[in-house]
């Protein structure tokens, strides 16, 4: 696949020396091929076949320019300045400057669509479809406001996403091609779908859409599935890092072994897998959390055997949702993906309380149901304004979340809408209708997120559970936590290993030591050293981790957290 795209790439090189075109890569993976003439913009935009949940390139560029981003976010908050509009005409009111504006919908060869933008008084959209599965776009921009303005525009389908800057009078062709028939299906039933943004926060808007569909996944309503290996690609590793430190501050160090045959008596039940995949992902997810794993397992023996359970919906794993796996056929598995594991011992204690047969019991109950994606946001945000990485103002979130809900409803239904319903006592309401009731009860959208997710919701398709909030419900169902209230859909993975539940001096296996003499838990797998910050370090309490904040870049735990 990536082999044709850069056979594609190669043939307009070379059309590129003799016809004087310009050739770039833009934000969401796609090459664009411009040529320009008096009063005509030519350009063809070639989507790239994967998307930035599968293309490891592609995710590799976004994580680099997160960062970024990020750096040109917080210069504007040290300045107390927000995001506006550079063009006057935009609007005067702060609540106004992130707006995107709905132009329209191009349906069939026969739809025109008119428009007056901030820049030029009069667009005309127009579509003709090509008999390669390809579109062609033509926007005729003319009546310029003033002399130094230009329009941003968003062009979406389902899942393909475009940006066009519109700085002079001209008519631009944009031929969009690489759309498979499941894209044309979609184009004809839903339309190609147009926003217009002020160019002052287009490049923060692309980079919570982006973070945004790389946690959406796989969840698309057209998901592409590539066909691919499972291991991290080296440049996608090395980016892992890079990024990691920078973001977060932790310098990974390579370990010498990458494997620790460890003995499976030495694994109890209710013992943490600790797990990190250098796949950008569980990254975002560290940025966001200030954590150093994305991933998490518990230890059951079932029937005289070790078992690995665990919530799971990732596309390099065999299995899919709340499962059961033998430690063995775990570890296969967990090597086959590059898995960084380390296996943390539940304090003595705590392994004596732990009741086997009643976690069983609700594990089964459990088995089979979907990964937590209605709640997958809500372990980890908690306030309005303090659980956020800094790639964009948290003021673009709601927005971005509605483009989404206008692309793909489906998705944003399972991924938001649900859960925002559960929080609000109703059922079946849109994501826009959401908004408006919660504003009846004067609650923001950023208020009702922070709102505490509850144990025993039921989502339309059984309780929820990610792969953190999945292990804390085993030690509840467990009898760990005592009298204890406790929310288990409130837990992170960072929220795990930190919590005080772990022998932070127990005995650990010789080849544990040789391979890593500084940790105090066994590290079977990865290239890297889980050093996990904060280890068994907070305490146990009713209603813990509800409200607590975890902002870039130092992640403290304000008071009562």
């Amino acid at each position: 696949m990536r082999i044709g795209f850069a056979l594609i790439f190669a043939t307009l090189l070379a059309f590129s020396v003799l016809g004087k075109r310009d050739i770039s890569s833009n934000k969401f993976g796609s090459l664009e091929v411009t040529q320009e003439f008096d009063d005509i913009v030519e350009k063809e935009v070639f989507f790239s076949d994967d998307s930035l949940y599968f293309d490891d390139e592609v995710r590799s560029d976004f994580l680099m320019d997160s960062i970024d981003q990020a750096k040109v976010h917080m210069n504007t908050n040290l300045k107390e300045t927000i995001y506006k509009c550079k063009d006057k005409d935009w609007g005067s009111k702060e609540e106004f400057q992130f707006l995107p504006v709905f132009v329209g919908s191009l349906m069939t060869d026969e739809t025109v669509v008119e428009y007056e933008g901030t820049c030029f008084e009069k667009m005309t959209f127009t579509m003709k479809h090509n008999s390669d599965n390809s579109v062609k776009v033509s926007i005729d921009a003319r009546k310029k406001k003033s002399t130094f303005c230009k329009e941003a525009l968003f062009l979406s389908t389902t899942m393909r996403h475009h940006v066009e800057y519109l700085f002079l009078e001209r008519t631009h062709h944009l031929t969009l091609k690489n759309l498979d028939d499941d894209d044309i299906i979609d184009l004809n039933l839903t339309g190609l779908k147009m926003y217009l943004f002020c160019d002052g926060v287009m490049d923060s808007f692309i980079s919570v859409f982006n973070t945004a569909k790389l946690f959406l996944g796989g969840l698309g309503d057209n998901p592409k599935l590539p066909i691919i290996g499972s291991h991290v690609p080296e440049y996608m590793e090395k980016a892992n890092v890079h990024f990691i430190k920078e973001a977060i501050g932790w310098d990974m160090q390579k370990r010498d072994v990458t494997y620790v045959d460890l003995d499976e008596s030495e694994i109890h039940d209710g013992d943490y897998f600790a797990i990190t995949r250098l796949d950008g992902l569980d990254e975002i997810i560290m940025w966001g959390t200030g954590g150093r794993t994305g991933h998490s397992t518990v230890a059951l023996w079932i029937d005289g055997e070790l078992h690995v359970i665990e919530s799971q919906d990732a596309w390099y794993w065999p299995k899919h949702n709340i499962q059961r796996n033998t430690y063995k056929q775990w570890v296969e598995w967990a090597r086959n993906c590059d898995f960084n594991v380390a296996i943390l011992p539940l304090r003595d204690d705590l392994r004596a309380k732990f009741n086997n047969t009643a976690a069983l019991e609700f594990f089964e109950t459990v088995e089979g149901m979907p990964y937590g994606y209605h709640n997958f946001l809500f372990s980890w945000i908690d306030t309005v304004d303090k659980n956020y990485p800094p790639v964009a103002p948290k003021e673009l979130i709601p927005i971005v979340l509605d483009i989404f809900a206008q692309i793909m409803p489906a998705t944003i239904d399972t991924f938001f809408t649900q859960a925002m319903n559960q929080r609000l006592g109703t059922s079946g309401l849109n994501y826009r209708q959401v908004i408006v009731e919660a504003a009846l009860r004067n609650t923001t959208m950023l208020e009702l997120m922070a709102q505490p997710e509850l144990d025993g919701w039921m989502y339309s398709d059984g309780y929820s559970y990610v792969c953190s909030c999945f292990v804390v419900a085993i030690w509840k169902a467990a009898g760990i936590f005592g009298d204890l209230e406790i929310n288990a859909v409130e837990f992170t993975p960072k929220d795990v290993y930190q919590l005080n539940v772990f022998n932070t001096t127990a005995a650990i296996s010789e080849k544990c030591k040789s391979a890593d003499p500084t940790l105090p838990y066994c590290q079977i797998l990865g290239k890297y050293r889980m050093e996990l910050n904060g280890y068994s370090s907070v305490d146990m309490y009713s209603h813990m981790n509800e409200n607590c904040e975890s902002e870039y870049p130092d992640y403290i735990r304000n008071d009562g957290c």
